[in-house]
């Protein structure tokens, strides 16, 4: 499989961009990542002293999975939906808005702990990463079940 920003190739046959089984794939790719980034999650706040290089996977998960939705997924969905007319536009500025607002914190989480001066206050900070994940995840499945409908129902 040869994956490229506007093509997707499997066993040979080549997927548009704008079709349901390129944004199928990517959705697919994306929920992936999502589940690295929840293992990662869970076993940092399952460890007392976590080590730095643990913390810093973490970071570097989040990172990709949040790039991968707002360089990729965001787009593909809002394409689809007005293709499709599947949701208001004001439900995707909606949506978008509150993960737009959502990724400041990320970004800010990821900045405090890539390389990080202290970890006093990490199970705060964790606690507080974790229920903006779940916000923003319960958005984005939002995105998903209308932009790929087929495969959200096995998601």
């Amino acid at each position: 499989m040869v994956n490229t920003e506007d093509t997707i190739l499997m066993l040979g046959k080549k997927i548009e961009p704008s079709s349901t089984s390129h944004i199928q794939h990517l959705t697919q790719q994306w929920l992936e990542l999502r589940q690295v980034v929840l293992v990662h999650y869970n076993e940092l706040c399952a460890t007392k002293d976590p080590e730095p290089n643990m913390l810093q996977k973490f970071c570097q998960h989040l990172m990709d999975y949040i790039s991968m939705g707002h360089f990729k997924m965001y787009e593909k969905f809002a394409e689809h939906h007005e293709t499709n007319q599947t949701y208001s536009t004001g439900l995707d500025k909606t949506l978008l808005s509150n993960i737009t607002i959502n990724t400041e914190t990320v970004l800010d989480f990821n900045d405090k702990y890539t390389d990080p001066k202290s970890l006093d206050a990490l199970s705060k900070d964790l606690s507080r990463i974790g229920e903006i994940l779940a916000h923003r995840m319960d958005w984005e499945d939002t995105l998903i079940t209308g932009a790929a409908p087929r495969y959200s129902k096995g998601h």
